[in-house]
């Protein structure tokens, strides 16, 4: 009876101690470091107009059959109108896999009423063309969307040339559908942006 009994109380004295370390746990960590080359480095994407006169702005109807010509400073724009403003700039691209979208802001970059700044903003779309001969790895000319090869701006920058073609419309609507207080007014469009997004 009394072999029984101290047994009885060994195994529940097992059962206290498991349960008691149940609250503690432990874990161990090592660490060691990773060795050389296993540095990376980002590309890059930057633009700047043109200084010599293909950086200037220039400025059509989008019809070109238009008379008279567009002039930014005597032109007067109504609903229903297009204009086309063309503007070539130097790209600076470097990535392994880079693409990019062109745009014109229009809106808030530019000064004027607000109410004419956002019909324009709403109408305006962008494409974008390499001049001359695109660089190996480049494609996409003529589009709203350039993109550059796997690789072939991975060891060098890639410089080019682009003409960016932005057509503004002010598109038109029903009867009174554009407030009389769009009628008499001036937006600084050279105050627009062009904008590259990586896509």
């Amino acid at each position: 009876m009394r072999k029984t009994t101290k047994g009885a109380i060994a195994v529940g004295a097992g059962v206290a101690l498991l349960l008691g370390g149940a609250g503690t746990m432990a874990a161990w960590r090592v660490s060691t470091g990773v060795g050389a080359g296993t540095s990376v480095t980002s590309g890059k994407l930057a633009v700047v107009a043109k200084t010599d006169a293909t950086g200037s702005p220039v400025w059509s109807w989008t019809n070109p059959a238009t008379t008279p010509a567009f002039s930014a400073t005597t032109s007067r724009i109504v609903p229903g109108d297009s204009v086309t403003r063309s503007q070539v700039f130097t790209v600076t691209a470097r990535g392994d896999h880079l693409s990019f979208t062109g745009a014109l802001d229009v809106a808030p970059a530019v000064t004027g009423d607000p109410t004419l700044v956002a019909k324009l903003a709403a109408g305006t779309t962008t494409t974008i063309s390499v001049v001359g001969t695109p660089p190996t790895g480049v494609t996409g000319s003529g589009t709203n969307t350039i993109t550059v090869a796997s690789g072939s701006a991975a060891t060098a920058d890639l410089v080019f040339d682009v003409k960016v073609t932005s057509v503004v419309s002010w598109a038109a609507g029903t009867a009174g559908s554009d407030a009389a207080d769009t009628m008499n007014q001036t937006v600084n469009l050279a105050a627009a942006n062009l904008v590259l997004t990586q896509s």
